[in-house]
């Protein structure tokens, strides 16, 4: 039997470093699509859901889930972490939205 899970509150899941993160299936089935950010400080990518446009000129996405894992100062994993936003707005900062995969 499938896992329930609630889309409308915020989740997180941890590994350690050389362990696999698992997630129920019910958020990753649901993901269409991959976020590329350009901000000034740093580029990140995250998964979303759905996402659009508003009227105030910010874009609003459903259903993300970002890769918030520690790393060491070489950019390796140090405790994996993957954490689940119902909404999140981006503003004022340059993205590209890419079709995900869906072998991942």
């Amino acid at each position: 039997m499938a896992e329930r899970v609630d889309s409308g509150l915020q989740n997180q899941w941890q590994a350690g470093p050389d362990e696999e993160i698992k997630i129920p299936e019910a958020y990753v089935r649901q993901l269409k699509f991959e976020i590329v950010v350009f901000s000034p400080k740093r580029h990140f990518t995250f998964r979303c859901r759905d996402f659009k446009a508003n009227e105030d000129k910010t874009w609003t996405f459903d259903g993300v889930i970002i890769d918030t894992s520690k790393r060491n100062s070489l950019g390796k994993p140090v405790l994996k972490r993957l954490t689940y936003h119902p909404v999140v707005s981006l503003c004022n900062v340059g993205f590209m939205v890419i079709p995900a995969s869906e072998s991942e």
